[in-house]
């Protein structure tokens, strides 16, 4: 059991292991900060995406 105020989780490996590498290349202090740093990255790409399906769509 985690200490009291804390989780536990459990992810597969191969997520691990993507982790690791956001850790790596982003120079990312803790787990935390990596998982923080992924899951802006991916909202960035999300929202560039909708910005170019929008775009598409007004020059229709």
């Amino acid at each position: 059991m985690p200490p009291e105020g804390y989780n536990a989780i459990t992810v597969p490996d191969e997520v691990f292991e993507q982790v690791t590498e956001v850790m790596i290349e982003y120079d990312c202090d803790s787990i935390a900060d990596a998982v923080a740093t992924a899951s802006a990255i991916a909202l960035e790409h999300d929202e560039a995406a909708l910005a170019q399906l929008l775009a598409q769509r007004l020059a229709e």
